[in-house]
């Protein structure tokens, strides 16, 4: 029998951020169950999973994350090398974990213990968001109100070979960008003029318009 059969997973949330604390406790911001998505194939979106383990046995117990969509395959995320503390009854293991999402739907988070039968299913619902435009009034309320951030850079490595680029999503399109800052392409997509790999943007360009578009409704619901 493998020395981690007596392991048991219990329970597993997903959150933003996730640190552990002077106490030992694990705190954690942003909690979720679901991931708006503006594009497909979408950004990697970064996340962390904390995964409540019982009865860890002495020594090393290994613990891995996989996902899948429906009965399809599943994509191995990470591994885990989980160590028993003196005294300690149950763990909270933080895992980052990150995944590229190539289409909407539920998908399952599969955590494992290696060498043994145990797991434990976690759902994660993939949503589609309308494209988040700006209309004419409050793109005149960014106007007469400059001190609202109206403009959001990003720096975007290529997948392939690192090359950065840097992209600027503006409410305020008549506004000149900056020397060797880029647009987001209509198209959405971009070939590296290094290696020539397609970078997918429109899913990032769609959380900062998302991102801008709430600033200016909060603000003017503040009567600002």
């Amino acid at each position: 029998m493998s020395k981690s059969a007596g392991a048991k997973l219990t329970s597993a949330i997903f959150c933003n951020s996730a640190s552990k604390g002077e106490s030992g406790k694990v705190n954690c911001k942003g909690v979720f169950t679901s991931f708006l998505a503006w594009s497909y194939p979408t950004s990697v979106r970064i996340w962390y999973a904390l995964l409540t383990v019982y009865g860890l046995p002495a020594g090393t117990t290994t613990i891995t994350a996989s996902i899948s969509r429906g009965k399809g395959r599943k994509t191995t995320l990470t591994s885990a090398d989980i160590q028993r503390g003196k005294g300690d009854l149950g763990s909270v293991i933080n895992m980052p974990l990150g995944y590229k999402f190539p289409s909407e739907g539920f998908y399952s988070v599969h955590f494992n213990v290696v060498g043994t039968t145990e797991t434990l299913r976690v759902p994660l619902l993939v949503a589609t968001q309308p494209w988040p435009r700006t209309t004419k009034r409050q793109r005149e309320f960014f106007k007469s109100h400059p001190a609202i951030p109206h403009s959001i850079r990003m720096n975007v490595l290529c997948s392939n070979c690192s090359r950065p680029f840097m992209f600027e999503e503006n409410i305020l399109p008549e506004e000149e960008l900056a020397e060797g800052v880029l647009p987001f392409p209509e198209s959405g997509e971009l070939e590296c003029g290094t290696c020539s790999h397609a970078l997918h943007l429109k899913d990032i360009q769609g959380q900062l318009r998302s991102s801008l578009k709430t600033a200016v409704l909060a603000a003017m619901r503040g009567g600002k």
